[in-house]
């Protein structure tokens, strides 16, 4: 199965180099261009650098382009023909019913049906947002479109605290459909979604769930190409106001602090900025021990071992594959809620994409794999961030060493 990098190839090309020209520039054999551009093996962190300088774009955008690996078109033929890659890396059908929702602006009418009651939808909100830490991505895709208009109903009905509650209720549910869609790897319905549990938010008068969807609207500008500088000044912005809280915060405002300092951390890494990176988890400590334990209020999964694991992440994001891996060999992850099941796999996630750096760290990478997966049986077939590293994994694959592997892409769905 021959893979290609063609958004890097695109970019190459629009600025008008050759491989040769390219190579030249970088200081390596046209040879080693072309391995990149096939994916079959990754730029060292060293190399990078210099080829985000060249090729005009941030490093976490080059980042984003090294990771869309597709299977390469045989000349003559559509993509899809003659192939045996059956699903792209980002599962976009998980979100079709969520989609349709989105776009249906007027009222439906349903003469005569009876709405779901405030208990009822209450219930529906913790549900899918259960089904997602749990990382049920299926079904909890295929139950959010319910949760949603259920919650709007509400909100179009009573006054008062009633109306209040229910545009909570649609302000948390919007903040899992936008999760649903990061995890899928679609920033722009997270995006969207995000937005709208912001403004439910401010309806209902929650602060705590305002400062929640201000950072999944973070993650989502995250998913997108160029939009770094946003998501940094949504979090800060979001990170200065809570600071600025005169009454005690209530234990729902410090996680939500607590997470957007985490997110902080991420942005930080993924600029090359390890200090600012190590700042931020320092102050994400300090507010977890404040908290006390490791807890899961508004959903955040915020404490003491979710700054553990977001250290893992920022080492890694930050380019240094070694140290997230010394991190992760420490790390204890029995102390979360037991509901964090997606949390507990996305450690496996990082040390698999960690190991994978490393010119003979496939078998390892592969181990991280299977485990993540017997975590979270369907981390395979929704998170974008596996897919992509299974495919990575393919491009330079090497059989005898990594018998788990095509397996593992066939129940991705990735290989026929």
């Amino acid at each position: 199965m021959a893979l290609k990098r063609y958004r890097l190839v695109q970019r190459r090309k629009m600025l008008g180099f050759s491989q040769e020209r390219l190579a030249e520039i970088l200081g390596v054999e046209r040879s080693t261009v072309v391995r990149w551009e096939r994916a079959e093996n990754d730029p060292q962190p060293w190399h990078r650098i210099r080829i985000a300088e060249t090729l005009q774009v941030p490093l976490d955008r080059l980042q984003e382009i090294l990771d869309d690996v597709s299977v390469a078109t045989p000349r003559g033929s559509i993509m899809g023909d003659n192939t045996s890659h059956s699903q792209p890396v980002i599962r976009a059908d998980l979100l079709a019913g969520l989609r349709a929702f989105l776009t249906r602006y007027l009222p439906t009418e349903n003469a005569g049906s009876v709405r779901a009651s405030l208990p009822e939808v209450r219930r529906a909100v913790a549900r899918v947002h259960g089904l997602y830490q749990r990382a049920s991505y299926v079904p909890a895709s295929r139950y959010i479109p319910d949760v949603l208009r259920a919650a709007t109903e509400l909100t179009q009905s009573g006054a008062g605290t009633h109306r209040a509650t229910a545009f909570k209720l649609l302000a948390a549910g919007y903040v899992a459909a936008s999760k649903i869609a990061c995890k899928v790897g679609d920033g722009e319905t997270a995006l969207l979604t995000a937005d709208r549990a912001g403004t439910s938010a401010q309806f209902a008068g929650e602060q705590a769930l305002a400062a929640v969807a201000a950072y999944q609207t973070a993650c989502a500008l995250l998913r997108l190409p160029d939009r770094l500088d946003e998501a940094e000044a949504v979090t800060d912005a979001s990170i200065e106001h809570l600071a600025r809280l005169r009454s005690s915060p209530s234990l729902d405002l410090i996680s939500a602090r607590g997470a957007l300092l985490l997110l902080a951390a991420i942005i930080a890494a993924r600029r090359g900025d390890v200090r600012t990176a190590g700042r931020h988890l320092g102050q994400a400590q300090t507010v977890a021990a404040d908290l006390g334990s490791d807890q899961n209020r508004l959903w955040t999964g915020f404490g003491p071992t979710n700054v553990a694991i977001h250290t893992v992440s920022a080492a890694l994001t930050a380019g240094n594959a070694e140290r997230a891996i010394e991190i992760g060999a420490q790390l204890d992850t029995s102390r979360l809620p037991v509901a964090l099941v997606g949390r507990r796999a996305q450690v496996h996630l990082d040390l698999a994409q960690a190991s994978a750096i490393g010119s003979d760290g496939s078998s390892l990478a592969v181990l991280h794999l299977l485990e993540a997966e017997r975590v979270a049986p369907e981390v395979l077939g929704a998170n974008v961030q596996a897919r992509s590293l299974l495919l990575n994994l393919l491009s330079k694959e090497r059989r005898s060493t990594t018998p788990g592997l095509r397996p593992m892409a066939v129940r991705a769905g990735l290989l026929a």
